[in-house]
């Protein structure tokens, strides 16, 4: 599993280099990087703890979650396990987060069937959260309104068909028929039921209300790399720019988004007057100081719980 991580991450740099490196010859890359040089660089390790500060919030709706469906780990070993998994950032709609659940059946031998429900939750809270501070601060803008909707309807739709026991069971039982399948049942099963545990009212709301907390925090890292540039830029724009541009890196289903959440992010800021070059250069360090601050951290994490396991 290791070697297969390594791969992805190459393979992620390499395709991050070559659109960066598009993105800072669109802006003029000579440019670009005077104006990269004129950044207030002393704030960026401001940037890095906010950005941190993030992931430890995150991790407390990981923890919850654990303690919700009584799996029951260490709190430093379920530490290292959610950082591990911010190597899973460069993956579609980050569907390798369930390396955690593995990481677990790895210490403990809990079935993966019983915590890979979390990572379901944990998208789904996110997801709401995300369309709910873009509405927020739409400006009864309609641009891209129709996919926001589309979107919501989907999970909506999604969740409904999840925890509708009669129309899960039958869904189940139709699965049932095709022989590839049927072994993997009950653990689909269990999973449902799990998933159900983890999104009634009660956890929904409270994770819900605790990823708008999340997002917010990185939303002001991003307005804070835009104030050191010494731009005047509406808070409540960039906090729009930011998150807009997530969502549409989201259902691209691209690893991380690589390409449309960077041109999304650049198209939004040049769109409401900034200067190419800032654009861009904004665009390169929020990627650097959320997804590649990710990656770093979690490989790091990775490493440690692998060499504390053999």
């Amino acid at each position: 599993m290791e070697n297969k991580i390594l791969k992805n991450i190459f393979i992620a740099i390499i395709v991050a280099i070559v659109l960066y490196l598009a993105l800072s010859i669109y802006g003029n890359i000579e440019i670009v990087f005077s104006t990269l040089v004129s950044f207030k660089w002393e704030y960026f390790p401001i940037v890095l703890a906010i950005i941190y500060i993030s992931f430890l919030f995150k991790f407390l709706k990981w923890q919850y979650y654990l303690k919700l469906i009584k799996v029951n780990i260490k709190v430093s070993d379920s530490f290292q396990i959610f950082m591990s998994s911010l190597t899973m950032s460069i993956t579609p709609g980050k569907i390798g987060e369930i390396i955690k659940s593995y990481m677990i059946k790895q210490l403990n031998g809990t079935p993966t069937s019983r915590t890979i429900p979390i990572v379901f939750a944990e998208r789904i809270t996110e997801i709401f959260a995300l369309i709910f501070l873009i509405i927020m601060g739409f400006d009864l803008l309609n641009k891209g309104m129709i996919i926001l909707i589309a979107t919501f309807l989907l999970v909506l739709f999604s969740l409904f068909l999840l925890l509708n026991e009669n129309v899960s069971n039958w869904l189940i039982d139709k699965l049932g028929a095709i022989k590839l399948l049927q072994k993997y049942l009950e653990s689909l099963k269990l999973s449902i039921a799990n998933s159900r545990e983890l999104l009634k009212p009660k956890p929904f709301a409270l994770m819900f209300l605790l990823s708008v907390v999340i997002w917010i925090i990185e939303c002001f890292g991003f307005y804070l790399i835009l104030s050191k540039f010494n731009i005047n830029f509406s808070i409540v724009w960039s906090f729009f720019s930011y998150l807009f541009s997530i969502f549409i890196g989201s259902i691209s289903f691209l690893p991380g988004g690589l390409g449309i959440t960077d041109g999304s992010i650049t198209y939004l800021l040049i769109k409401n007057g900034i200067d190419k070059d800032i654009a861009v250069s904004s665009t390169l360090i929020i990627r650097v100081t959320t997804l590649w601050f990710a990656l770093i951290i979690g490989s790091i994490s990775l490493y440690k719980f692998n060499k504390s396991e053999k």
